[in-house]
């Protein structure tokens, strides 16, 4: 493998772990979500699957898709959450 080869592989690995590092950061914010607040439990838990089922498949990816999935997972929970927060309030 060339040396080029070589970067683009480290590159790919770098940024695999900083995606897995982002999800398992959303795991632990509705982990952490369920642990204190059981008013939207189902569907937390099903936010909760949803993104390990993503997380798991993340070894698929190309580097540039990795990236865009590791900046756009906490915003997509917090989006979640914010939901689930006006839903309790409006209802």
């Amino acid at each position: 493998m060339s040396m080029s080869g070589v970067s683009v592989a480290s590159n790919k690995s770098l940024q695999l772990e900083a995606t897995q590092e982002a999800y398992n950061r959303a795991v632990v914010k509705l982990n952490l979500l369920l642990i204190e607040d059981k008013t939207h439990e189902e569907d937390v838990r099903a936010k909760l699957i949803e993104v390990m089922k993503e997380r798991n498949k993340l070894g698929k990816y190309s580097f540039s898709d990795l990236y865009v999935m590791q900046k756009s997972i906490e915003k997509t929970v917090d989006d979640f959450l914010a939901g689930l927060n006006e839903q309790y309030v409006s209802d």
